[in-house]
C-alpha cells in the first residue's frame, strides 16, 4: 500500500447506528460530481474524527458510525446560518456544495444506501422532535422532511415518559442494539431532538468455518498478550501491502456492502497508520490498491460497546462556535439556539457469520439566551487494527473503528 502523503434478522452480519441530535433555547437534482464531493467530504469527516476520537482516548477501542453522525449534522446545519453554518460546512467538508445542491446530494446518496441490491437488511431513520409551543420555522421543516425523510412531532418535554416514547423509537430502528439514547428525563431546557438511526445485517459472502476457530494470543499496547478467539480463512481475496501495512477487504453476501481491515507491521503502530491516512488518501489510493491474491487470513472474533461525548472532538475539528452562545441557527426558529450535546453509543460484534453492530449518537441544544504473480501472503491480525465497513457502490463509510483490545467490552 502506497500513500502519497503523510428491520429483520438475517443470519450474519448487522451494522446498526445512530445518532441523536437535541436542541434548546438559550430543488436541484445533485449532479454525478457533487454526489463524488459529498462521498469525498464523508470520508474526510469519518477519518478526521476517528482521529481525534482515538487521539483523545489513547489505546482505547473506537467505533463510530460517521454516516449517522454527518446525517444529523447536516439535518441541523439546515437551522444554522452565517459563521456558524460555515463552521459546521467546514469540518463536515462541505463548504464547496449550495445548500439545496448539498441536500440532494444527501437524498440521493441515502437512496442509493437503502436500495443496496444484496443479501442484506440496510434501513436508515431520521427524526426530529420538538417541546409542545416551540415553533420551528417552515423552511427547515420542510427541508428535513423532503430531504433526509424525517419524522415530525411535537411532544410534552415534560412527561416523564417522554424519554421513553424516544428510546423506544432508538430500540426499533436499531433491532434492539442500542435501547437508551436519553437516561431519565429530557433536559429541562432542551427544546428539539434531531436524530438518526441506520441498521444492517447481513452474512459475509464467505463465511468463515467455526471448527477453524482457535484461541490465540493477541498482542496489547501494554505488554499483555491475552488469548483470542482467532476465526481462520485461505483462499482468494482483495488485498494489499506495503508502507508498514497489510489490508483486505471482505464482502458481505451480495459485494455491495464490505468490511476493510487495516493491519500495521509489527514495527509500526495505528497513530502511523492514521496519520497516513484521510478521506482523499482513502478514496483516491487505497480503496484503489487492491487487488486479487491468494492467502490466509486469522481475524480476532469481538464484541464491544463504544459511547463518547463529541463536542470535544467536533470542536477540537474547528465547529466551535454552534456549541457556544455566539452560536446561529435563526434558520431553525426565531429563539437563539445553541448546540450543547453530541453524544454517541456504539455497538459491534464480529464473528464467522458475519459483523453486527449498532451506533447512537446524541446532540443537545439548550438554552440560552498491474500485477505479477505473487507468493501467498498470510495476515494475522494479532495487535491493534483499523477496521472500516462502507458501501462500496455509494463509496460511503457507514461505520469506522480502532480495535485496540478485542477482550475488553467498551
Amino acid at each position: 500500500m502506497r500513500f502519497l502523503h503523510p428491520w429483520k434478522s438475517v443470519c450474519g452480519e448487522v451494522l446498526a447506528g445512530m445518532l441523536m441530535c437535541v436542541v434548546g433555547w438559550p430543488a436541484l437534482a445533485a449532479s454525478p460530481t457533487d454526489g463524488a464531493k459529498l462521498a469525498s467530504a464523508d470520508s474526510g469527516f469519518a477519518f478526521g474524527l476517528v482521529k481525534e476520537l482515538a487521539r483523545e482516548q489513547p489505546a482505547k477501542n473506537v467505533f463510530i458510525s460517521p454516516y449517522s453522525i454527518s446525517t444529523v449534522l447536516q439535518m441541523v446545519c439546515n437551522g444554522a446560518a452565517a459563521s456558524t453554518k460555515q463552521e459546521m460546512a467546514s469540518v463536515l467538508g462541505t463548504s464547496g456544495l449550495e445548500l439545496e445542491t448539498l441536500n440532494e446530494a444527501c437524498k440521493e446518496l441515502d437512496q442509493s444506501i437503502r436500495s443496496a441490491e444484496s443479501n442484506v437488511v440496510l434501513s436508515i431513520a431520521n427524526a426530529i422532535w420538538y417541546r409542545s409551543g416551540v415553533e420551528l420555522r417552515p423552511t427547515f421543516v420542510s427541508v428535513n422532511q423532503d430531504f433526509f425523510g424525517a419524522k415530525m412531532g411535537a411532544l410534552d418535554f415534560t412527561d416523564p415518559r417522554t424519554a421513553g416514547l424516544i428510546n423506544a423509537w432508538a430500540d426499533v430502528n436499531t433491532h434492539g442494539r442500542i435501547k437508551q439514547i436519553i437516561a431519565g428525563r429530557v433536559p429541562d431546557d432542551a427544546q428539539v431532538i434531531l436524530a438518526n438511526a441506520i441498521y444492517f445485517k447481513g452474512s459475509w459472502e464467505r463465511k468463515f468455518d467455526p471448527k477453524a476457530t482457535k484461541e490465540r494470543a493477541f498482542h496489547l499496547r501494554d505488554g499483555r498478550q491475552p488469548q483470542v478467539p482467532m476465526m481462520q480463512q485461505s483462499g482468494e481475496f482483495q488485498y494489499q501491502e506495503g508502507n508498514g501495512c497489510q489490508a483486505v477487504r471482505l464482502p458481505y453476501a451480495g459485494r455491495r456492502l464490505e468490511m476493510c481491515v487495516l493491519l500495521p507491521a509489527a514495527d509500526s503502530s495505528i497513530e502511523k497508520l492514521l496519520a497516513a491516512v484521510d478521506g482523499q488518501v482513502w478514496q483516491s489510493q487505497v480503496r484503489r490498491q487492491f487487488s486479487s491474491r491468494r492467502g490466509s487470513l486469522v481475524l480476532p472474533r469481538f464484541k464491544l460497546e463504544y459511547g463518547a461525548e463529541l463536542k470535544q472532538p467536533l470542536a477540537a475539528l474547528g465547529m466551535r462556535l454552534p456549541f457556544s452562545r455566539g452560536a446561529d441557527f435563526s434558520g431553525m426558529s426565531t429563539k437563539p439556539l445553541y448546540l450543547s450535546q453530541v453524544k454517541h453509543q456504539s455497538f459491534v460484534e464480529v464473528n464467522e457469520e458475519g459483523t453486527e453492530a449498532a451506533a447512537v449518537t446524541r446532540g443537545i441544544m439548550r438554552s440560552l439566551s498491474v500485477q505479477r504473480p505473487t507468493p501467498p501472503f498470510e495476515m494475522i491480525v494479532d495487535r491493534p487494527f483499523l477496521l472500516v465497513i462502507e458501501d462500496n457502490l455509494a463509496n460511503a463509510i457507514l461505520f469506522i473503528g480502532v480495535v485496540f483490545d478485542p477482550t475488553s467490552p467498551s
